[in-house]
């Protein structure tokens, strides 16, 4: 596993645990991303990570 995908994994990670914590604080609709996120590629995840405000 190099740096590259290190990273990925690490802002995979960080990208859930706002899902499940935006869950959690009441808004059940951010679940729907998980399965977006589990199975987003390196580019995808950039995607995301934008609209999340990283």
């Amino acid at each position: 596993m190099g740096k590259h995908d290190s990273d990925t994994e690490e802002l995979r990670s960080k990208l859930l645990s706002d899902v499940y914590a935006g869950t959690m604080a009441g808004m059940p609709a951010m679940i729907l991303d998980e399965s977006r996120i589990k199975n987003a590629d390196a580019e995808e995840l950039k995607k995301i990570a934008k609209e999340y405000g990283y």
